[in-house]
């Protein structure tokens, strides 16, 4: 196990055991299955997902640190699978100071930096950082909105997400469900390549056993770096080959504002 995987799950165990939970009760309380937080807890779901690491944060009062432990944990891992060392690992990605990460609203400290700071940023028009010398930056919080259907009925789903950028390659997870579980709305998680710096592709799957949802994500960026919009296809509650427009903004009404856009704009579009 890589050290700071090692260093994430040993601290969610030992913040559970100081706040006299067990795995049943801490599962409970974020929603998760015991089975599911005990393979997390053991390494043998590789570095823990996004949505369970934030969830229980939370749910311990670690003030942001394990979410910060995760951070670096996946960019370990990151950096093993490309060939890439720890500190360089690092250093492909741009990120916030490690001082103070964003918390439910508010900033928590985690300690001064241990590692390299990242390249220098300089905010583009759009509030997106990006790299000194170029090279866009799309690591942070977003919101989603898809067309989606239901029993054939068009609906408009909006969820939160976290991206985390390495290089080309983005991890894009759902933090919010959206649309309640009755609705049809789940949690999910995916991968995204960067071509050009401008057309990103990728694919995405349900995190949820139960839901079968998965497919592939065909995005355009558009020139400042603030909004992406494009289509996904996939197998869906309507049947194998559902398709719609999707758009990613920095804010929940622009994301779905684009949606209503697209439509307009290319009618013959399902």
């Amino acid at each position: 196990m890589q050290p700071c995987l090692a260093t994430l799950l040993a601290s969610i165990v030992g913040l559970r055991k100081a706040a006299g939970l067990s795995q049943a009760q801490l599962a409970s309380r974020v929603r998760y299955q015991p089975s599911y937080l005990s393979k997390a807890e053991r390494g043998l779901l590789g570095v823990p997902s996004q949505s369970l690491v934030s969830a229980i944060d939370a749910e311990l009062n670690a003030g942001g640190r394990l979410v910060e432990l995760r951070r670096h944990a996946w960019l370990e891992d990151k950096g093993s699978q490309e060939g890439i060392t720890w500190p360089r690992a690092l250093e492909e990605v741009d990120t916030t100071d490690r001082r103070q990460l964003m918390v439910g609203g508010s900033a928590a400290a985690v300690g001064p930096a241990a590692s390299p700071q990242p390249p220098a940023t300089v905010p583009s028009p759009g509030g997106v950082g990006r790299r000194a010398g170029g090279g866009v930056n799309l690591s942070g919080r977003w919101w989603t909105a898809w067309q989606t259907f239901r029993d054939g009925e068009e609906i408009h789903s909006s969820q939160e997400a976290a991206l985390e950028q390495a290089g080309t390659k983005i991890h894009i997870e759902a933090v919010t469900r959206g649309l309640s579980t009755e609705e049809g709305g789940y949690l999910w998680w995916g991968e995204l390549q960067i071509f050009d710096e401008e057309i990103i592709m990728g694919w995405y799957v349900s995190s949820e056993g139960p839901v079968r949802s998965k497919g592939s994500l065909f995005l355009s960026l558009n020139p400042h770096g603030d909004r992406l919009t494009g289509r996904w296809v996939g197998l869906s509650y309507d049947g194998m080959f559902i398709e719609g427009w999707g758009a990613v903004a920095r804010d929940e009404q622009t994301s779905l504002a684009l949606i209503e856009r697209l439509k307009k704009q290319y009618p013959r579009v399902a």
